[in-house]
């Protein structure tokens, strides 16, 4: 019983993603580039209910929100945009992960096959340099203030930009500020 919390998703929570995601289909379909016959057989539905869901004259249910998380998160063409317009569960997943939200990023999708291999012979300051690079790219991207970038600079992880301490991000930007002028 002591995991029942952790695997539980009340409707209120169901209900916030579906509508974040609900508002946003028609964007989203066009973006994938994606036509309502084709989604619609996709995730099991007809065309007929997709339409209504989308026109927002009948209400999506969890396991139809659940099979378009899916295709937009896992499609580059919308899986930022997805993130970005608060219809990703992040809440959940944390909750299933134990407060982690694991996300496993291929980089032989960007380094071609053998890509284990280089990781292998980077030091520790050429892993923390990409690490810094992809965190001010995710920053530019998803437009989040630069100042909440700065923590990494300092070595300091951070799961959620937006809610980053701004008085410490500003004190670390006035300090590299500083260092500059003298």
């Amino acid at each position: 019983m002591e995991n029942y919390a952790k695997w539980t998703i009340t409707d209120k929570e169901k209900e916030k993603y579906i509508d974040a995601l609900s508002k946003e289909l028609i964007m989203l379909r066009n973006k994938a580039e994606v036509s309502q016959e084709e989604l619609s057989y996709l995730i099991g539905v007809s065309r007929q209910t997709y339409g209504s869901i989308e026109r927002k004259n009948r209400k999506m249910s969890w396991s139809t929100y659940l099979a378009l998380l899916m295709f937009y998160d896992y499609n580059k063409k919308t899986h930022h945009v997805l993130r970005a317009i608060g219809a990703f569960p992040h809440e959940i997943i944390k909750r299933f992960n134990d407060g982690e939200e694991n996300i496993n990023l291929d980089v032989g999708t960007f380094l071609g096959d053998g890509s284990q291999s280089i990781i292998n012979k980077l030091d520790p300051q050429a892993l923390h340099s990409i690490r810094t690079m992809i965190m001010l790219e995710y920053a530019r991207c998803t437009q989040i203030p630069g100042d909440a970038v700065i923590k990494a600079f300092d070595g300091i992880a951070f799961t959620n930009p937006i809610d980053a301490d701004a008085e410490k991000a500003s004190d670390a930007l006035k300090s590299i500020k500083e260092s500059k002028n003298k």
